[in-house]
């Protein structure tokens, strides 16, 4: 007896009325959707092409600013490596010149603003 009331409690639970699935929608095809079931069913699809072109469009400003940003530093960084050659060709230079027994050149303003320059550089 114990065995066939375990096994009639669960089917009590599923006929009780609070365990009982209810349908999301009331009726068949003729009935008219709800409000929200309306709305989604409208926007929805009207809205994947408008995020796929904002997408689309923010990817490449993304991209072209990336590219601008890379220009930029390149022509910065081709800038300071003729400086950075210039200075070198200079030290050659004086190198040269001392080696061969000539005094050394005077300090230049020149030399004096690289100089000023790669002191900025690391600040």
């Amino acid at each position: 007896m114990i065995f066939v009331t375990r096994s009639l409690a669960p089917r009590r639970l599923l006929s009780s009325p609070r365990a009982q699935w209810r349908p999301y929608s009331k009726g068949g095809p003729n009935m008219p959707k709800s409000a929200h079931a309306q709305w989604y069913a409208d926007v929805v699809p009207a809205m994947i092409p408008i995020f796929l072109l904002g997408s689309a469009v923010y990817l490449g400003l993304q991209l072209t600013q990336v590219k601008l940003s890379h220009e930029k530093h390149m022509e910065e960084a081709m800038a300071r490596v003729k400086v950075l050659e210039a200075e070198v060709e200079l030290l050659h230079e004086k190198r040269m010149k001392m080696s061969q027994g000539q005094e050394s050149l005077p300090q230049t303003s020149s030399d004096s603003l690289n100089d000023k320059q790669s002191r900025r550089w690391w600040w």
